[in-house]
């Protein structure tokens, strides 16, 4: 009788595939700060991370090779990183508040005047800071935030692509949280 031998393969010695392991112990680092530049909230940055090494183990058999595997890992991230977008910045708009809501409120500063005064610091703050902004970053806030513009309306609007709107969004960010933390 012949005895039927069975080899083993791993996954980096088969035709195409990626060796997920070596991508993350080479480029998690990179992979980690390239999420976090797009998505500032850090708990979300570290879900969108795991995802992609997930979407990486669940998919590296696909893997064809066609790039550096580490062109490929981003690429994962960056589709998850859109797909975050998408998932958080097409909700609906958030509901009127109602005078249930506002007695509730009022109720929490009315037992607590440090609260009230906190929240009166903090707004001034704010204040401060979006007015010591440029001209056409107050005008681009206002529409965002006050007018609920999209930011392809803001862009269509000021007459800039909409990249322009994103960046300077963000560079407006850094700035008032700057303040803000100071």
């Amino acid at each position: 009788m012949r005895s039927i031998r069975t080899r083993s393969v791993d996954a980096s010695s088969k035709q195409g595939a990626v060796n997920v392991d070596m991508l993350y112990r080479t480029q998690n680092e990179r992979l980690k700060r390239f999420i976090q530049k797009k998505i500032w909230c850090k708990e979300d940055a570290e879900d969108v991370l795991q995802l992609t090494y997930l979407e990486a183990m669940r998919s590296q058999e696909n893997f064809k090779g066609g790039s550096k595997p580490e062109t490929w890992l981003f690429g994962i991230a960056v589709n998850l990183t859109r797909n975050y977008f998408k998932r958080h910045y097409s909700q609906p708009p958030l509901d009127e508040m109602t005078d249930t809501m506002l007695s509730e409120l009022q109720g929490e500063v009315e037992n607590d005047p440090e609260v009230l005064a906190e929240h009166e610091f903090t707004l001034s703050q704010a204040t401060e800071a979006i007015s010591a902004l440029p001209e056409d970053i107050q005008f681009m806030f206002a529409m965002i935030v006050d007018s609920e513009c999209s930011y392809q309306d803001a862009a269509d609007r000021m007459g800039v692509p909409i990249g322009t709107i994103r960046s300077r969004l963000s560079r407006a960010r850094k700035a008032l949280k700057h303040h803000l933390e100071v």
